[in-house]
């Protein structure tokens, strides 16, 4: 009977499932798993204590002015005294402290009190930019880096919930609500653009060579409101600014090209020791050195594209494509390493379609060669950075090389932005001696590049302006490598850095 019943309550289970109405079943579509509100770090935090490092671009006085003041970490919001990240990222890593401390902020361990050979570094970041960094050193306690000083801050409160109203409400003056109406009242654009200019060496090589340098150019309401310059390239990474630097060296009669990338809290060239040994080396002797010269193509928030030149051979150029990290470590990427199968099978489309198909040595087999999918890089053409790959192969005992266009278009993951709000066609309507351009995110401005100059255009009404509202002279033959746009409360951040990093 037992049996009996259970099989009938099946059944009639079963009749009831299946007389469940379309409706009922739309609506357990909409179900939705509740969010993962679980944070690495979250609750209300106060400055409590500091200590300043040797790097410090702030005073004691300067410092003294944080203790005291709020950090909130929520999901939909991060505070820290007068800054705050709207919409935020979490990422964690765990690193050794010893690496980490010294390589990021030119300091170790023993200065902050740290025992643990590993840390958790909580990065947080919003839409496109970087906010900072937090060291977790227990769960009621982190460690913040600001201008070189840490600031240590303690948990004060776990309640974190937060209305609609405290989350626009003023906090240290400045708010998600004023953020929001400035973006409607003001629209402010900057952008960072790294420039090279081809010379020749001054040296007794007479080879060839490359200068560059960095212009800052930032508008209010499509009114230029300040246009700066600095010697080399300064790169807005999400970990914060970064150098860029190449340098020659001659020595035995061989020249070589050495670059060299580094945070800007730490200078190339010092070196630190602890506990008696020397545990941070300098940039010359970190980088590895060869018969070459290199000229940079493109600089991005992560990678880095160059052309290789070995001209103590027989004048071999390659094209190596890099992590920014790793500049002068290891072997070139691959470009399905980026971009995965998609991107190797555009390289071999690509070099099929224009140097197979027009090689006619190639046609009859006296040349049997494929694409590397190492050799790859960046270029600018018509507003925008492509695609192109290159074969090296010996011709009638010379070394030789072409380059094909790869029809894909670069991934996010290489480049950040890279839109032309207005058209190229009509860029070149309204400047025929355009050479190359670049629209804000904001749709505000426009940079166009001619022969000889940088013009800056406010855009009206889906167009370009009449008349440029600021000019920028360039050298002969200077290129763009990169284009880093900032927009709503960074070209500020951006400004305040680049100055300090150009005086």
């Amino acid at each position: 009977m037992k049996r009996i019943s259970l099989l009938l309550g099946f059944v009639i289970l079963a009749i009831l499932l299946s007389a469940c109405s379309v409706d009922n079943m739309e609506l357990s579509k909409n179900i939705v798993a509740p969010k993962n509100i679980n944070l690495p770090i979250e609750g209300r935090y106060l400055v409590e204590e500091f200590k300043i490092s040797p790097v410090s671009a702030m005073t004691e006085e300067e410092a003294e002015i944080y203790i005291g003041k709020e950090a909130l970490f929520h999901e939909d919001v991060v505070i820290l005294g007068d800054n705050y990240c709207y919409e935020p990222n979490f990422k964690i890593k765990n690193v050794k402290a010893n690496e980490y401390l010294i390589y990021q902020y030119k300091t170790n361990p023993e200065l902050l009190n740290i025992t643990d050979e590993e840390i958790q570094v909580v990065s947080v970041s919003g839409e496109r930019q970087f906010f900072n960094d937090f060291i977790k050193l227990s769960d009621n306690t982190i460690l913040v880096n600001i201008d070189g000083v840490f600031f240590y801050l303690r948990k004060t409160n776990d309640d974190v919930q937060i209305d609609k109203a405290e989350l626009y409400s003023t906090t240290q003056e400045i708010t998600l609500k004023a953020a929001d109406s400035e973006k409607e009242i003001s629209l402010d654009s900057a952008i960072l653009l790294g420039l090279k200019s081809f010379k020749l060496d001054s040296g007794n090589s007479g080879l060839e060579n490359w200068s560059y340098r960095t212009i800052f150019i930032r508008s209010v309401d499509k009114n230029i409101v300040s246009i700066q310059e600095m010697e080399n390239i300064l790169l807005p990474r999400m970990t914060g600014f970064w150098k860029v630097e190449v340098e020659r060296e001659e020595k035995d009669g061989k020249v070589n090209d050495k670059i060299k990338a580094y945070p800007v809290n730490r200078s190339a060239d010092i070196s630190i020791k602890v506990r008696d040994e020397e545990i941070f080396r300098t940039e010359m002797e970190q980088i590895s050195t060869s018969s070459t010269i290199k000229n940079i193509l493109f600089l991005g928030n992560n990678y880095i594209s160059i052309e290789n030149i070995h001209y103590r051979n027989k004048g071999q150029r390659y094209l190596e494509f890099y992590p920014v990290d790793n500049i002068n470590e290891g072997t070139p990427i691959k470009i399905s390493d980026i971009m995965g199968e998609a991107g190797k099978e555009a390289l071999l489309e690509g070099f099929n379609m224009e140097i197979l198909s027009n090689n006619k040595e190639s046609k009859k087999g006296l040349i049997n060669f494929i694409p590397k999918e190492d050799s790859f890089g960046l270029f600018r053409r018509n507003g925008l950075w492509t695609l192109k790959g290159r074969v090296n192969y010996i011709k009638n005992g010379d070394y030789v090389y072409e380059d094909f266009n790869i029809p894909a278009i670069p991934s996010q993951e290489i480049i950040s932005y890279d839109e032309l709000y207005i058209p190229w066609k009509e860029i070149k309507a309204r400047r025929p001696d355009a050479l190359d351009a670049f629209v804000s995110p904001n749709e505000d401005i426009a940079i166009i590049l001619t022969r000889n100059e940088i013009l800056i255009y406010p855009i009206e009404e889906n167009a370009i302006g009449k008349e440029p509202i600021g000019k920028v002279q360039l050298n002969p033959g200077e290129k763009i490598i990169m284009a880093e746009w900032a927009i709503g409360r960074y070209p500020q951040i951006w400004e305040k850095e680049f100055v300090k990093e150009a005086n």
